[in-house]
């Protein structure tokens, strides 16, 4: 195996650590959509999002990544909201 397979492989591994977690975090994503919904809470919360865009930039090692986390954090939440916008839209019967 080359150097490039072997990196390759690294992010594979990466990769499927990432898939589960967030499988994990959506499942949980669910469940704080159905307390808004069950309280009838609004879906964004912006200074939220912010606190935790920050908080991840914080826990960076590499400071040089400050864009590319917040950047991701972003995608992230909007696929979350999104998520949320679909569970809140259904009757119930899921």
């Amino acid at each position: 195996m080359n150097e490039l397979d072997q990196y390759r492989e690294e992010i594979d591994l990466i990769d499927q650590e990432l898939t589960a977690l967030f499988e994990k975090r959506l499942e949980t994503v669910l469940k704080v959509g159905e307390y808004k919904k069950k309280h009838q809470l609004p879906i964004l919360d912006a200074s939220r999002e912010e606190a935790v865009i920050q908080k991840n930039i914080d826990r960076l090692t590499n400071q040089a990544f400050k864009k590319e986390i917040a950047d991701f954090y972003r995608s992230l939440m909007g696929i979350t909201k999104e998520t949320q916008e679909r569970l809140m839209s259904e009757d119930g019967n899921h």
